[in-house]
């Protein structure tokens, strides 16, 4: 598999959880707290898992990119992936289970707007970020380029969702 596959293979994966989010928030009453966290850790799960593999893969090949517009559409990509996760750190936090419970209007409009803007950036990345690999040196993966560490709140969200038991892992 190249690098390319395994990206587009993470891709399908996010877009299905995300597809299965936003088929839920559509439905006129909320599912069931289960169903719904299940669905909720599927999409996190696979969300910052592929946030990691492009932290370590992708934006070092293209910080090292020939060309300096290539290298300009990384920043611009990495940069805009903070921002986009503060959104998704904050949409997490806002509404825990109990907030969903308690209105779940609220969080299945803030849902369909969440999946809007993950397809729009998976859209985006396939179009333009990814076919600049083609011409990027290989480089060795290195860790966490952007300091976030996506394990810790990984934990964080699994804890809230009642996945596990709160421990000390839970940031």
């Amino acid at each position: 598999m190249s690098n390319l596959d395994q990206f587009f293979a993470e891709h399908r994966r996010l877009r299905e959880c995300n597809a299965e989010m936003a088929a839920l928030a559509r439905r006129f009453d909320p599912p069931g707290t289960d169903e719904l966290n299940d669905a909720r850790w599927r999409f996190t799960r696979t969300l910052l898992r592929t946030l990691t593999l492009k932290d370590r893969v992708i934006y070092p090949r293209l910080r090292l990119h020939p060309d300096a517009a290539a290298r300009a559409t990384a920043i611009r990509f990495d940069e805009s992936t903070k921002s986009d996760y503060e959104r998704f750190a904050a949409h997490t936090k806002r509404f825990p289970p109990d907030a969903v419970v308690r209105d779940w209007r609220a969080y299945a409009v803030a849902v369909r707007l969440r999946t809007a803007e993950v397809a729009d950036r998976l859209d985006r990345e396939e179009r333009e970020l990814f076919p600049l690999l083609d011409n990027a040196p290989r480089v060795a993966s290195v860790s966490f380029s952007q300091g976030t560490n996506w394990a810790a709140d990984a934990w964080r969200i699994r804890a809230m969702l009642g996945m596990d038991g709160a421990d000390d892992r839970a940031a």
